[in-house]
């Protein structure tokens, strides 16, 4: 008997565990490479031999023929790159998906911040301007210095600039328009929002037939380098408390009004006086996740419980509504490296040796690998678990983490040239 398939467009990133994850519940699935514009460090854990076949479209050719003689009971995205192609091709295919109406709102952050507001939920406010003078007018006007500027359909904090003033606007402004974003689209409009104060959250989520599971929801640190904003750590919430309900009850209001009704999703929540207000989400999986992390601390992760929306209804159907489980407490920390050079030996060794240290992406980090200076999520040297019953031991080992990069871990000079 043939094995049910899905077909999953750009299954990069995190979306690379997707296709391991079926397989062990009896499903085949096919990739489907609809642009050529993914950085190599999202495209390294791609394994063609995952899947039946693969189905090229980066080049524009049209695939629609052969994806439906494969009869794919799903098309679903791997992806930030591919959340508008898997739209398209459910809805061509006459599959269960989020459809195409609402599409460009689940990509375009201020499409998104309209979408919400016309719904009546709280939005950031926004401007998409053409002009650098169009953004200084309307936050000289509308009273919103300092703002944040960044492209209109980006990820990772992809060129994301806190701005106190005129002057860093239009450095900010310059460093956006005209040019192309680590999406692969070009930046012909630059977004500008009010800078939200208060905690900032990841809220990950995993939904279907409009139904949701809220099943993470993390504490997140940002900090600054050099005027760029770059992730530091995110903490993983017990359920329950009287934050996680505004947020778990608010992301499903984002959730609705841009109809994400399938699928999994990552939002970016800041918890202000005002209440939670959404900074972005994406239509897909989390980015850069190694899911051994969540499933230790909750028993699963984003990719299973998709990968159960999809292959076991019945199963999933008993969740939303539910608190997912805090087994032990995880903290994720972005790795930030101040300048560029090569990883050293000793303190990576140094730093897997840690307690609470449990995997991440630094697992297959390797002595004398480049470092570039972090500015975004991109450019990252890479992430790691600190899992522990003692939360003042995964504290104690954050500390340690920066200890190791601030001292030795980045060894050699800014043009990566390793020290004599």
């Amino acid at each position: 008997m043939t094995r049910p398939t899905v077909a999953i467009v750009d299954p990069f990133s995190t979306g690379a565990q997707l296709a391991p994850e079926f397989a062990r519940r009896g499903w085949q699935a096919i990739a489907l490479l609809s642009t050529g514009d993914v950085p190599a460090e999202f495209r390294r854990g791609f394994r063609p031999e995952h899947y039946a076949a693969v189905l090229d479209a980066s080049a524009g050719s049209d695939v629609t023929a052969q994806l439906r003689a494969a009869r794919p009971a799903h098309v679903i995205t791997g992806s930030e790159w591919g959340v508008h192609t898997a739209d398209e091709l459910a809805e061509r295919l006459g599959l269960p998906g989020n459809g195409t109406a609402l599409s460009h709102c689940r990509r375009d952050k201020f499409a998104m911040a309209e979408r919400l507001r016309a719904q009546g939920v709280a939005a950031a406010a926004s401007l998409a301007a053409q002009d650098v003078a169009e953004i200084l007018s309307w936050a000289d006007a509308e009273g919103h210095w300092p703002l944040v500027v960044k492209p209109l359909a980006s990820a990772g904090s992809d060129a994301v600039a806190i701005c106190e003033n005129a002057a860093q606007a239009r450095k900010a402004f310059e460093r956006i328009h005209g040019q192309t974003n680590q999406m692969g689209g070009f930046n012909d409009r630059v977004l500008a929002q009010e800078l939200l104060v208060g905690e900032q959250y990841f809220v990950n989520s995993v939904s279907r037939d409009g139904e949701h599971f809220i099943h993470e929801i993390w504490r997140e640190q940002r900090t600054s380098v050099d005027g760029a904003v770059v992730y530091d750590y995110q903490d993983l919430l017990p359920p329950g408390g009287a934050v996680q309900r505004a947020l778990t009850a608010y992301v499903g209001r984002v959730l609705d009004a841009l109809g994400i009704a399938h699928g999994p999703a990552h939002a970016e929540v800041m918890l202000t006086a005002r209440g939670p207000v959404l900074i972005e989400i994406g239509a897909r999986l989390e980015g850069s996740v190694t899911s051994r992390g969540p499933r230790a601390a909750t028993g699963h992760s984003q990719v299973s419980l998709t990968v159960d929306a999809y292959t076991d209804p019945a199963r999933f159907s008993r969740l939303p509504g539910t608190d997912y489980q805090l087994l032990k407490h995880l903290r994720v920390v972005i790795l930030i490296a101040s300048r560029g050079g090569r990883v050293a030996a000793a303190p990576l060794d140094e730093l897997r040796r840690l307690p609470s240290y449990l995997c991440g992406s630094t697992d297959a980090l390797q002595p004398g690998a480049p470092v570039h200076r972090t500015v975004d999520l991109f450019t990252s040297p890479g992430h790691l678990y600190l899992l522990g019953d003692d939360l003042d031991q995964v504290e104690r080992d954050y500390r340690q983490v920066r200890r190791l990069e601030h001292e030795s871990l980045y060894a050699g000079d800014a043009e990566g040239r390793l020290a004599s």
